[in-house]
């Protein structure tokens, strides 16, 4: 199939269904992202398997069952994102002094955190964001992004000191 009668096959497949995939993805997915999240990716199969796809209604079902699939798969992600935010909360405090004990306890004292407070230190700290580019990711304003930045430091401190090694405890004074 040429990449013409591709698009156009591609564009009138997404008409005629889109909003049907957008309803299936709402009421099944966790969150109204989520749900965009799948269709978006729902579209994504379809564009790059287009020959695959059946004419008609046919391609209506198909786009369903890519839909339930890329569902399940966030769902499973989820889980999984959900079990390894639970193992790091209930790992070990790291005792001793040993070479990248401070990175160990940056990293429990993060896995603690409610998700907001960690993607907004993250965003942050490690992705070196200024508030007002926190607030555009956020939508909100640069005043409320800057609140929620002081008060995810503060509960990552509130995090942090019990499992802080002690020289870096001595270095904070």
């Amino acid at each position: 199939m040429t990449t013409d009668a591709a698009r156009r096959r591609f564009d009138t497949l997404f008409g005629a269904y889109r909003l049907d995939v957008a309803s299936y993805c709402s009421w099944r997915s966790g969150s109204p992202s989520d749900a965009e999240d799948a269709v978006a990716e729902v579209f994504l199969v379809a564009w790059r398997r287009i020959d695959s796809v059946p004419p008609g209604d046919a391609g209506r079902a198909w786009l369903y069952a890519t839909a339930r699939r890329v569902m399940a798969n966030q769902h499973r992600s989820r889980r999984r994102r959900a079990a390894l935010a639970e193992r790091l909360v209930q790992e070990p405090v790291p005792t001793g002094e040993p070479a990248g004990t401070e990175e160990a306890a940056v990293h429990v004292a993060l896995g603690r955190l409610a998700e907001r407070d960690r993607e907004v230190l993250l965003l942050v700290e490690w992705e070196g964001l200024r508030p007002a580019e926190l607030a555009r990711v956020l939508g909100c304003r640069e005043v409320t992004a800057r609140g929620r930045l002081h008060r995810a430091r503060l509960r990552f401190r509130e995090a942090f000191d019990p499992i802080a090694p002690t020289a870096m405890r001595k270095a904070r004074r």
